[in-house]
């Protein structure tokens, strides 16, 4: 060996050497009440939809904090789940500079998030998850979440609901128009990237969204449909006349039943406030369905006047009335309410 080779070496070992390890807490690294609880968390293999509730009550309830940290860095990534998922519960100071130091821990789980399904998720997402469903986060921490992911981390699968949520941030463009670009398997991924990209309504960006929305699955025709009320362009109107001419005409009906991709279907032709607009909308509120045969009301004409209230022109006037006066002050009230799936966490 030579005289350099023996330097590297040894350069590399005192590198090597100060290498903080960072899940280096194992089992016998704590007392022995909390090691049974440790070792079930384990033995389920997965995050069970129904855990071991009697482990799950030791951590919430006799854990100290300095454990519950401790446990952020365990070998086992279940074991680091369920710690900061205790930290929200118990609304621990500091559980978000936690997250933000957590965010690189990309190691695979299987989580059961109902009774009959599963998915494999990073634990770095499952936290930022966690995070969000506690509504514990202030706007400013949401901000630097946001940053944090987009810029270190876009990786992450939450990657994709954050650039959905947010505003067009210049910042942010390159990444959501790359992402716009990528046919996927996966709705909220390129068709949602092209949601968020139609936010920032450039003319440059017309043809690659005019050509994502003609090659997206039809599973993921609302999100078309919500880029395009975002960014009415003339060239994407004959994608709303291609739909309405074979998914709508002659298919509505006392008989049949109608979903919230109509109510998206309505809002991004009325966004246009031309004549054929209001033909199509006209149609729609004359052919009513049910959301639930028999069992729930028409809503076609709900549909219509919550697009017509949100796209307020005169060219709509003689309908909004017309559909108005069929309605209660209560019943008005529900329709022009933000809807549940309308709410941005961001």
């Amino acid at each position: 060996m030579t005289r350099f080779s023996i330097y590297l070496l040894a350069l590399l070992t005192i590198a090597g050497c100060g290498q903080i390890e960072k899940y280096p807490y194992k089992i016998s690294d704590f007392r022995p009440e909390l090691k049974i609880h440790i070792q079930n968390i384990i033995a389920e293999k997965q995050l069970s939809y129904h855990p071991d509730t009697l482990a799950l009550s030791f951590l919430k309830y006799n854990c100290t904090k300095e454990e519950l940290l401790k446990l952020l860095r365990f070998e086992n990534p279940l074991v680091r789940v369920r710690a900061y998922r205790t930290l929200i519960y118990r609304n621990e100071p500091n559980f978000f500079s936690t997250l933000l130091n957590h965010l690189d821990d990309t190691t695979k789980v299987t989580w059961w998030y109902y009774d009959d399904a599963a998915g494999s998720f990073m634990v770095s997402d499952l936290m930022i998850r966690k995070a969000i469903e506690s509504k514990k986060l202030s706007q400013d921490e949401k901000q630097i979440l946001v940053d944090s992911v987009l810029s270190k981390h876009s990786y992450l699968e939450t990657s994709d609901m954050m650039i959905q949520n947010t505003g067009p941030n210049e910042k942010y463009y390159a990444l959501i128009k790359q992402r716009a670009k990528l046919k996927t398997n996966r709705c909220g991924e390129q068709s949602g990237a092209c949601y968020a990209l139609s936010k920032f309504k450039k003319k440059e960006d017309t043809e690659l969204l005019k050509n994502a929305f003609n090659d997206s699955d039809e599973i993921c025709i609302s999100w078309t449909f919500k880029a395009i009320e975002n960014f009415p362009d003339i060239s994407f109107f004959p994608i709303l006349e291609n739909y309405y001419q074979n998914k709508i005409v002659n298919k509505l009906g006392p008989d049949k039943n109608i979903d919230d991709d109509v109510l998206y279907f309505c809002r991004a032709v009325a966004a246009f406030k031309n004549q054929e607009s209001l033909k199509i909308l006209e149609y729609i509120e004359l052919n009513n369905t049910y959301i639930n045969t028999p069992y729930w009301p028409p809503y076609n004409k709900r549909y219509v006047f919550k697009a017509i209230n949100k796209f307020n022109s005169p060219i709509y006037s003689k309908l909004k009335d017309k559909v108005k006066s069929t309605l209660g002050k209560d019943e008005i009230k529900t329709i022009l309410a933000p809807g549940y799936n309308e709410e941005e966490n961001w």
